[in-house]
């Protein structure tokens, strides 16, 4: 009878050392980056936000590959053709992330997202990562917005009102102008930096609903409509009027910054990542506000979004942990890469206590906190061929090659 309690007391104590050991095993996950450079602004972020995993998950060991992002694009899709993509990685939204979910690479997260969870992200994030009937394949450690950076100290010398209506930055450029001040820059010649103006003009005059509608290749969708000729032409307009230098269509978009960052030029239209390229001293001159409205009732929509994020792949060996690092590095390096002035938030998280934040990314967060919607540019959306039209037709537009209504019939053409 003793041994029999014996046996049965040395069984129990296995079990439990079982289930301790259990308890203690380590999972091992893979993980891909793209901030290989010692010089890439997220690369310190991340370090942080790896070393604070670390400390809150010991239980949980990540292998991390880093890459350079374009590299990594071509790793990436070379490893779905075998299914061997890592366990969590870096990946863009909109379109390239579309053609990884359509291939069955990519983990739907929706039964991992608590509401808790989703109450700390910033709203209207998730439009880019969200497919197949309202599942959600990755989440943002950042978010995008194009901005009107406006030169207070030139707008104070001149006496003009910082534009708020299409009419009235149509005043602003006319009364520059006047001045002998050139208005805004574009560098042309990388043809991006002017799809920014055409996509916030498009979304002002077109809205939400069509442009990602049209980006997306919705049934239905279309680019010949009045408001989307409206929008190009508002473009042209500026053009006409001399918004730009006279040689906008040749300069790189760092030529075009140049006098920007000289005081030169008092407007100039780009992504939210601009505000960190600012001088301490040109922090405390420029004001990023949101681009004019046009009387359409889109005037707080922004272009930018949620354009990169984490996601999971389909056949992770531990769906669990993988989640739960997905899920800490997208709200962990939002945090980490606000404060390191690299990126605007994510996801919500009290700031008041930190000095030494940019102050134009500072206005940037304030403005876009309360966006109706958000919606990555058209050239990020689209994909392939159709990404290179939009950017290639936009320069014939700047350049006078062809019209607003001609840009229309072109693009319509990725819907054949």
């Amino acid at each position: 009878m003793k041994k029999l309690v014996s046996l049965v007391l040395a069984l129990a104590m296995l079990l439990s050392l079982t289930a301790a050991f259990a308890e203690d095993e380590v999972v091992t996950l893979k993980v891909a980056s793209i901030w290989s450079a010692e010089t890439e602004a997220n690369r310190k972020p991340m370090l942080a936000t790896l070393d604070e995993f670390a400390a809150a998950y010991p239980n949980i060991k990540l292998e991390v590959e880093w890459y350079e992002a374009n590299a990594w694009k071509e790793t990436g899709e070379t490893l779905a053709l075998s299914d061997s993509l890592p366990d969590v990685f870096y990946w863009n939204a909109g379109g390239v992330l579309w053609n990884l979910v359509g291939s069955g690479d990519i983990l739907a997260l929706n039964d991992y997202l608590t509401p808790e969870i989703m109450d700390r992200m910033e709203p209207g994030l998730l439009a880019d990562m969200t497919f197949n009937e309202g599942k959600i394949y990755q989440l943002p450690y950042t978010k995008a917005a194009s901005m009107l950076y406006c030169n207070t100290e030139l707008f104070d010398k001149y006496s003009v009102k910082i534009p708020e209506t299409w009419e009235e930055l149509i005043t602003a450029i006319e009364t520059f102008k006047a001045n002998g001040v050139t208005p805004m820059t574009v560098g042309g010649a990388d043809q991006w930096p002017t799809n920014m103006y055409t996509d916030i003009i498009a979304l002002r005059f077109a809205g939400d609903a069509a442009c990602r509608a049209a980006y997306y290749k919705h049934e239905g969708a279309t680019f010949m409509t009045q408001d989307w000729i409206d929008g190009m032409a508002a473009f042209k307009q500026l053009i006409d009027i001399g918004a730009f230098p006279e040689d906008a269509a040749s300069l790189t978009r760092d030529e075009s910054e140049v006098p920007y960052f000289a005081g030169e030029i008092p407007m100039y239209v780009h992504g939210q990542w601009f505000s960190g390229s600012l001088s301490p001293e040109m922090q405390q001159k420029v004001k990023a506000v949101k681009f004019p409205a046009v009387g359409k009732g889109y005037d707080n929509q922004y272009m930018g979004g949620a354009a990169e994020g984490f996601s999971v792949a389909a056949y992770t060996e531990h769906p669990d942990e993988a989640f739960t690092a997905c899920q800490f590095f997208a709200e962990n390096l939002s945090k980490n890469g606000y404060i390191a002035g690299a990126g605007l938030p994510a996801w919500k998280y009290d700031f008041s206590g930190i000095e030494g934040l940019n102050p134009v990314m500072a206005q940037i967060k304030e403005a876009t906190s309360t966006a109706d919607s958000m919606l990555l540019w058209g050239n990020t959306a689209l994909t392939g061929e159709d990404a290179t039209l939009i950017g290639d037709t936009v320069y014939d537009v700047l350049t006078g090659e062809i019209t607003p209504e001609q840009w229309c019939e072109d693009m319509e053409t990725i819907f054949e």
